[in-house]
C-alpha cells in the first residue's frame, strides 16, 4: 500500500483526543436520596484518580472512524508492478514533428530539415528519436514504438534516414490533429519532447488544442521557421467556376509589406494591376477575353507556392431518376407526363428520367408501383442499399408494392373521394423534404386542392413517420427507413384526376428538394481543394493529372496537387487551401494561450519523477480506495452515534 498524500497521515495524532476523553471520569447523571447521616462519624474525603478506560466499544468505533478518515485523505493505492515498457534509465523520447504543408515548400522546408538535423545531433545517446510529418493528417515516418526497439547506435542513423524522405506537399495545415495523434502514439507516462518544426500559421486548425488536457510528461518545443526581414505573400482562389463569371479572391497576409500586385490571365495579353492591403482580401473579376479554361498567375510577392489558381468549364453533374412504371410520358393523364415537365435541368445539375435501371445507380427512384416482379425486386434492393425512392399511391397495386417493400402481408387501401375537396393540413417543416419551405413566404400549402387520396391500414403505417397530413388528419406524406435507404410515400398522386399538386408552383421545388437530398453530387458546385475527393463519374477509368500524367481512376483517392484534372471531356479545377495563404506566425504567447505544454521540465531524472507521480495519480483515481474509506468512516461514525445514544439511556448512579 502506498499513499499519494502521505503528510495527511500525521492526522493520526488526533486519536489521542477520544482516548483522553474516555480516561476522564464521567460526571454522575443521576442521584439517589439517602437518610440522614448526622449520627455517623465524619471521615475525611479521599480523592482517587480514575485511570481506567470506559466504554471500550464506543472508543473503538470512534478511533476506527478517525483512522479511516485520515487514510482516505492520504489517498492510498496499490502500486502496479513495474513493466518492461516503463522508463527506468532516465531516457527521453524525442519526437520530431515537421510541417509539410504547402506553405513550407521551397526554402522553408530546407531550413526545417536543417533544424531537424541539428536537433538529432544534439540528442543524448541514451534518448530515443521518432520522426513524423503533418499537413492534412499526421504521418509517422519512424514511430515511437519502433524508435524504442533500436539500439543506441542505430537511433540517429534511422532518424536521419527517415528525415531524408521528408518533402513538402500541397495540403493545408491541421496542427491540432497532428499534435493529438502524436501524443496518442506515445506510451503513457513516458517522458517525451515533441520538437514541433513549422511556420505556425495563424489560420491553421488549432481549435481542438484549447480544450485538451496534456500529460504531465509531455513537453512541446516549437521551432518557428519564419522569413528573415520584410516579406510579402498573397494567395489566390477562384470563386466562380463558370465561363461567364470568373472571379478570383486575393488574400494578403497580415505580416506583408506590399499591397500592389499584378495578375496575368490565360487568354489575355494585358496585365491586370490590383491592390490588396496587408491583412485584407479582395475579389477581382477576370477581364474580357479569358479562355474557358486556364490559369491566373500573380506576381509581386516573395512566395511562389500560392501564386496561381486554375479554372475549368463547369460540368454539371447528371442526376438520373428511375421511373420503372410502364406508362407513356406523352399521356397527360399519367404522372410521368407532369414529372418530365417538372424535373428540368438546373444550372447546378442535369436531370434525366430513365425507365431502365441505370448504371451507376440512379439518384432517385419515383414510381406509382412497378408492374413487373423484377422491377419491384430491383427497387427493394436499391432502397435497402442506401437509395431514396418516392412511391405515390395510385391504387391497390401501389399498396401491394408498399407491402412488398415493407415485407408485410398485402392489405387493401381505402380510396377517399372528396366533394368538393380537401387541403393539406399539418406539415413538419423540420423534415428534410419540406425544410426548403420553412420560410413563412413559402410555407402556405393551403391553395393546393385535393379531391382524391388513399388511406393505408395500420399494418402499413406503423413503420413510417407522417411528415405531412391532410386537413382531415389522414397522412399525406410518410417516410419509411428501409435498410440503409429511405422510402417516401405520397398517399395521393399529382395526376389531374387526384388533385392540383402538379399545377402548383410547389411541385417542382418539392421534387427537386427530394432529389438534391438523395444525390450526393447534385447541387455541390463549390470549389475543390487539395485533399478533397475528385467527383468524377463512377464510370471514369483513367484520369489525367495536372502534370499531364495519366493514371487509373481507382488509384486517385484525392487531389494531391492544385491544377486541372481531366477525365475524357470532363475537366475539374483543384484549388489550394486558402488557410495556407496567410504566413503570419503565431507568437509564443499565443501558443501558450492554446494550453500547449511549452515549459521546460529540466533533466531526465525530474522527467522520470514527474512520470512516476503521474502514474501514481492515475492508479489512485482508478482504484478509488479513498472513496471506499470515506464510506467506511461514515458507517463507523453512524454506528458510534447509535451506540452512544443507546448506552446513554442506561443510568449512571452516584452514591450520596
Amino acid at each position: 500500500m502506498a499513499f499519494l498524500a502521505p503528510l495527511f497521515l500525521a492526522g493520526l495524532a488526533v486519536l489521542a483526543l477520544p482516548i483522553l476523553l474516555h480516561l476522564q471520569k464521567n460526571k454522575p447523571k443521576q442521584t439517589m436520596p439517602f437518610s440522614s447521616l448526622m449520627f455517623l462519624e465524619a471521615s475525611p474525603l479521599v480523592t482517587k484518580r480514575r485511570a481506567r478506560l470506559q466504554d471500550l466499544i464506543l472508543l473503538l468505533l470512534r478511533c476506527l472512524a478517525l483512522i479511516l478518515l485520515v487514510l482516505a485523505f492520504a489517498r492510498p493505492f496499490l502500486p502496479a508492478p513495474k513493466t518492461p515498457t516503463e522508463n527506468t534509465d532516465g531516457a527521453v523520447l524525442n519526437v520530431l514533428l515537421i510541417d509539410t504543408s504547402a506553405s513550407m515548400r521551397g526554402e522553408p522546408m530546407e531550413r526545417a530539415l536543417a533544424e531537424a538535423e541539428k536537433i538529432i545531433a544534439d540528442v543524448a545517446e541514451k534518448d530515443w528519436i521518432a520522426v513524423g510529418t503533418f499537413s492534412g493528417k499526421f504521418q509517422p515516418l519512424l514511430s515511437a514504438a519502433r524508435a524504442r526497439e533500436l539500439a543506441s547506435s542505430e537511433r540517429k542513423p534511422a532518424a536521419l534516414a527517415a528525415l531524408a524522405t521528408v518533402s513538402a506537399g500541397w495540403e493545408g495545415t491541421v496542427l491540432d490533429s497532428a499534435l493529438l495523434a502524436t501524443v496518442a502514439s506515445i506510451d503513457e507516462g513516458l517522458p517525451s519532447k515533441i520538437h514541433l518544426i513549422g511556420d505556425f500559421q495563424k489560420d491553421q486548425a488549432i481549435e481542438r488544442l484549447t480544450s485538451e488536457v496534456w500529460p504531465a510528461t509531455v513537453q512541446v518545443i516549437p521551432y518557428p521557421i519564419s522569413s528573415e526581414g520584410p516579406w510579402t505573400n498573397v494567395g489566390l482562389t477562384i470563386l466562380a467556376n463558370t465561363d461567364e463569371d470568373i472571379r478570383v479572391r486575393l488574400v494578403n497576409s497580415e505580416g506583408s509589406e506590399k499591397s500592389e500586385f499584378v495578375l496575368k490571365w490565360s487568354g489575355v495579353d494585358s496585365l491586370q494591376n490590383v491592390s490588396v492591403p496587408p491583412g485584407e482580401s479582395a475579389v477581382f473579376e477576370a477581364p474580357e477575353g479569358v479562355s474557358s479554361e486556364g490559369e491566373v498567375r500573380l506576381s509581386g510577392d516573395d512566395f511562389a507556392f500560392d501564386n496561381s489558381a486554375h479554372w475549368a468549364a463547369k460540368v454539371r453533374p447528371l442526376a438520373r431518376i428511375w421511373y420503372p412504371d410502364d406508362v407513356s410520358a406523352a399521356d397527360p393523364n399519367e404522372s410521368l407526363y407532369f414529372l418530365a415537365r417538372a424535373m428540368n435541368s438546373t444550372p447546378d445539375y442535369e436531370v434525366e428520367i430513365v425507365s431502365d435501371f441505370p448504371k451507376p445507380d440512379p439518384a432517385l427512384a419515383i414510381t406509382g408501383g412497378p408492374s413487373s416482379e423484377e422491377s419491384i425486386t430491383k427497387l427493394s434492393e436499391f432502397i435497402t442499399q442506401g437509395g431514396t425512392a418516392l412511391l405515390s399511391l395510385e391504387d391497390n397495386g401501389s399498396a401491394q408494392t408498399l407491402a412488398r417493400l415493407l415485407e408485410k402481408e398485402p392489405a387493401p387501401i381505402t380510396e377517399v373521394n372528396l366533394d368538393p375537396h380537401t387541403r393539406f393540413g399539418e406539415i413538419n417543416f423540420e423534415s428534410p423534404v419540406f425544410a426548403p419551405f420553412a420560410d413563412a413566404r413559402y410555407s402556405d400549402f393551403s391553395s393546393i386542392l385535393i379531391w382524391k387520396y388513399r388511406t393505408l391500414p395500420p399494418a402499413l403505417t406503423e413503420q413510417g413517420t407522417a411528415v405531412a397530413s391532410f386537413a382531415s388528419g389522414d397522412p399525406a406524406w410518410l417516410v419509411y427507413p428501409l435498410g440503409q435507404g429511405t422510402l417516401h410515400v405520397l398517399t395521393t398522386t399529382w395526376r389531374p384526376s387526384d388533385g392540383q399538386i402538379a399545377l402548383t408552383t410547389k411541385f417542382p421545388p418539392l421534387l427537386h428538394s427530394l432529389l438534391t437530398r438523395a444525390a450526393d453530387a447534385v447541387g455541390e458546385g463549390g470549389p475543390i481543394f487539395v485533399g478533397d475527393s475528385i467527383p468524377f463519374p463512377a464510370e471514369v477509368s483513367t484520369i489525367t493529372l495536372p502534370d499531364g500524367k495519366e493514371v487509373a481512376a481507382s488509384s486517385v483517392v484525392s487531389a494531391e496537387s492544385p491544377g486541372i484534372y481531366r477525365a475524357g471531356k470532363t475537366a475539374l479545377a483543384v484549388q489550394l487551401d486558402p488557410n495556407e495563404f496567410d504566413l503570419t506566425a503565431l507568437s509564443r504567447k499565443e501558443l501558450s494561450a492554446l494550453g500547449l505544454p511549452l515549459k521546460e521540465f529540466g533533466d531526465a531524472a525530474l522527467l522520470a519523477e514527474i512520470a512516476e507521480k503521474q502514474s501514481n495519480a492515475d492508479q489512485e483515481r482508478e482504484q478509488k480506495w479513498g472513496w471506499w474509506l470515506i464510506l467506511a468512516a461514515a458507517v463507523f461514525f453512524l454506528a458510534e452515534t447509535i451506540y452512544a445514544a443507546v448506552s446513554g439511556r442506561r443510568p449512571n448512579l452516584a452514591r450520596t
